[in-house]
């Protein structure tokens, strides 16, 4: 098993872990465990993009350590919005006749609203979380990453798995 899916396993493991009284330890590293599954899925899906071929694991490992949270964070919340939420320097190389997938804005969305949601799980020590609320972020990344399967090979996909690295490179130019 991957490790997106081995963190995604264990966010369900530890938001069900105590069957009465679920600890807060256990609901905050849940949420945390299902964000970092989106994220290690999407580096792992844009290095893998971006760096193809067999035997350049070490050179993808590197492009993977590119990768920045609120720069993520940033590129998710405008790709969220769908096509009309982004920048023209992104919707210019996006071919109008692929399409915007609702998918890609639902794994955007996801990916924004676990990022937060991990903030305050992990700094926020007067937000009590709930066993239901932890369930209901860990089956959105389960969402996400069935989402995700459906459109990986989009084009607009692909635009979303570079601009993660490299959008605010892009705003410069």
């Amino acid at each position: 098993m991957s490790l997106p899916r081995d963190l995604l396993e264990q966010a369900r493991l530890l938001a069900t872990k105590e069957p009465r009284r679920p600890k807060d330890a256990s609901l905050r590293r849940a949420v945390s465990s299902a964000y970092y599954a989106l994220f290690h899925l999407l580096v792992n899906e844009a290095s893998r993009f971006l760096v193809s071929g067999s035997n350049r694991d070490s050179l993808r490992n590197l492009v993977a350590r590119g990768f920045t949270h609120s720069e993520m964070g940033r590129t998710a919340k405008a790709f969220s919005s769908g096509h009309g939420g982004l920048a023209q320097h992104i919707r210019s190389i996006i071919p109008e006749a692929s399409g915007y997938p609702k998918e890609l804005s639902k794994v955007a969305t996801a990916f924004y609203d676990l990022q937060r949601a991990r903030y305050t799980a992990d700094y926020d020590m007067s937000h009590r979380l709930t066993r239901e609320e932890t369930l209901t972020l860990v089956r959105h990344v389960e969402s996400a990453f069935a989402d995700w399967e459906e459109i990986r090979n989009h084009e607009v996909a692909r635009v979303f798995l570079v601009a993660l690295l490299l959008n605010e490179k892009w705003k410069r130019r």
